[in-house]
């Protein structure tokens, strides 16, 4: 079936400004999910032309292995030192874990219907 990866981007105030989701037919265990929609967010992130960014995630793994700039020698780690990689052109990151809770937006757009393996914008 494959795996949905849903971003929101929002502006200093909380205020919704992008959302997106890019569906992939891969299929990932969930910190490995959420290190590919982070990496996803943080392409986004570079596109709008950010500076300042907060990247949040309610995966606790992701958030301390990007943090301590410890990554395993992994898949996992592999996207890891891509997403650090990424972080290095932002004038400011930081990474913050969220419940999941607090990510609801998120995942909702990760399950978007119709599946159809594409990236989807909505802004605004």
């Amino acid at each position: 079936m494959g795996c949905g990866l849903g971003l929101v981007v929002r502006d200093h105030e909380g205020k919704v400004e992008r959302v997106g989701v890019q569906q992939v037919r891969d299929v990932w265990d969930p910190d490995t999910a959420e290190a590919k929609v982070a990496e996803f967010g943080l392409r986004v992130a570079l596109q709008m032309g950010l500076a300042n960014v907060v990247l949040e995630s309610d995966s606790a793994s992701l958030i301390t292995m990007l943090k301590s700039k410890s990554v395993p020698t992994n898949y996992f780690g592999r996207i890891g030192n891509v997403i650090l990689e990424i972080a290095n052109a932002f004038t400011c990151i930081r990474f913050s874990f969220v419940r999941r809770e607090g990510n609801g937006v998120a995942h909702s757009m990760a399950r978007l219907m119709p599946v159809d393996y594409s990236t989807r914008f909505w802004v605004g």
